[in-house]
């Protein structure tokens, strides 16, 4: 691959790992806004922490394609 081409393997893989994270996503606000039913305080503490995970991970993801852009 030449200088002038980008690899195209960052844009697959963020997409691969995101399009998880988002049904991830989905539920967990599910969870927190209690639309499935009750939490505990300590079930609702994991399921702020998780949420707040997948929003790290999804921002190193993010950090790291466009860094490749940059490249």
């Amino acid at each position: 691959m030449d200088s002038e081409q980008k690899d195209p393997r960052p844009i697959s893989v963020s997409h691969e790992l995101k399009s998880p994270l988002t049904g991830i996503q989905m539920t967990l606000h599910l969870l927190m806004e209690e639309k499935i039913g009750p939490l505990n305080e300590r079930q609702a503490m994991m399921v702020k922490q998780a949420n707040s995970d997948c929003d790290r991970l999804v921002e190193a993801i993010s950090r790291y394609v466009s860094n490749d852009k940059r490249g």
